[in-house]
């Protein structure tokens, strides 16, 4: 009795199935929970969105500005391709689960001299025709879910593009309100050095007057000018960091930063306090942290597959065509041919390799985890101290808000004493 190869590997390929050798994907290890529940800072939880901040500022100005980063800026645009070109590889690995086919056409012809042969009334020579038509069939059976995984992976991965995509939405929307503001303020501080350098310069001219009548000595004299210098530098500073904003604002925008971007005159009135969700939920809400928590997962993924690695491999291949010696006959069934070939790899010995390829991933995994809990730490301390900033920034623009009213009272002391000559 002839022993049929397809059916020896059939009781193969059984034989392992029932040993159990399908490995599955291993879980991720627990990281939320090791973070605190609730933030240190007094204030209330609300439910919160990625972006309601945009909305909230009350200024139409920047919402327009940031709609039009969003459409025109390229670092933005080249995300949003990358996210494209993850989409592409996630439908390259999902094909390698299905079989592969090709048609294949071929033809030759060869002409052979009998010159030496002395065969009686034979030719010097004859040519011979052959062409083939054929159509080839390949396909890895995904016993062990390997290749499922890889496409899974590669699904993942496309996820985290998206979120990368939306993370660097929001981060540009930051950058932009953050150039805005900066160079609104740089514009008011500006405003308001040129009037210091102002008052400044009226009290050069009033000193210098006195001294070249010599009421006021040259001590007095020369501070007098030393301060409207220290007010001119101040303008000149202020005017090169709102024209660094104002050019910053620009590229953000996708515009030539050519520096004269029209600005508000004013910022806008404070809003109300942030709308703060709950730790985890942050972690959750921010599309970075979702990013980073899809690729832990495609880790855990790309270490089942290299463990998957270790397991056999089975493989069929077919070729149903025909072949002829004459091109026409190449559809005609009695020309028909075909052929069909199984194939079982176990990998033996590599050197190593497909272990030490185990390892790596694990410590790929591993290095994961630890890079997830460090970026979600980094969010729970920009959090933190943006919570806690309000509160700072509320008591310091109290306390600067008495000091300006008090300078201005002793300057108009000041000043209408100095006139008096007291």
């Amino acid at each position: 009795m002839k022993s049929n190869p397809l059916a020896l590997v059939s009781l193969v390929l059984t034989n392992l199935l029932a040993a159990g050798c399908i490995l599955k994907t291993p879980d991720l290890p627990d990281v939320i929970s090791q973070f605190p529940s609730r933030w240190s800072s007094e204030t209330t939880n609300e439910e919160a969105n990625a972006t309601p901040w945009v909305q909230n500022m009350g200024d139409g100005a920047l919402e327009e500005l940031i709609t039009e980063a969003w459409a025109n800026n390229p670092d933005l645009s080249a995300t949003l391709r990358r996210v494209d070109m993850a989409r592409e590889q996630a439908v390259m690995a999902g094909a390698d689960r299905l079989p592969q086919a090709g048609l294949g056409l071929s033809g030759s012809q060869t002409k052979r001299n009998m010159i030496g042969f002395n065969f009686p009334g034979a030719s010097k020579s004859f040519t011979t025709e052959s062409y083939g038509l054929n159509l080839n069939v390949s396909w890895e059976l995904d016993l062990w879910g390997r290749l499922r995984d890889g496409r899974r992976a590669a699904e993942v991965e496309w996820q985290a593009s998206t979120e990368d995509y939306r993370a660097a939405r929001l981060s540009l929307a930051g950058q932009v309100a953050k150039s805005w503001y900066s160079a609104i303020e740089a514009s008011r501080q500006q405003a308001l050095s040129e009037e210091t350098e102002q008052t400044y310069a009226r009290n050069a001219s009033y000193v210098a007057k006195r001294f070249e009548r010599g009421l006021a000595n040259a001590l007095d004299h020369n501070l007098a000018q030393a301060s409207l210098a220290s007010s001119q530098a101040i303008v000149t500073r202020w005017k090169r960091q709102g024209d660094l904003a104002t050019r910053t604002l620009e590229t953000l925008l996708g515009r030539h930063p050519a520096g004269n971007a029209s600005l508000a005159p004013t910022l806008p009135a404070p809003p109300l306090s942030p709308m703060v969700s709950l730790p985890t939920q942050t972690l959750e809400k921010r599309p970075d942290m979702r990013a980073a928590r899809l690729r832990l997962k495609v880790a855990g993924l790309q270490k089942s597959i290299a463990r998957k690695h270790l397991l056999p491999a089975f493989s069929l291949t077919g070729s149903p065509g025909s072949r002829s010696e004459k091109f026409g006959e190449l559809l005609d069934q009695q020309f028909r041919i075909w052929s069909v070939t199984g194939n079982l790899i176990q990998p033996i010995f590599q050197g190593g390799r497909i272990r030490a390829n185990v390892r790596h991933s694990e410590a790929v995994l591993l290095a994961s985890v630890d890079s997830y809990k460090a970026n979600a730490l980094n969010a729970f301390r920009e959090a933190e101290t943006a919570l806690a900033a309000e509160s700072f920034l509320q008591e310091e623009e109290a306390n600067l808000d008495k000091a300006a009213k008090a300078a201005k009272t002793a300057a108009d002391l000041s000043w209408d004493r100095y006139q008096r000559g007291l």
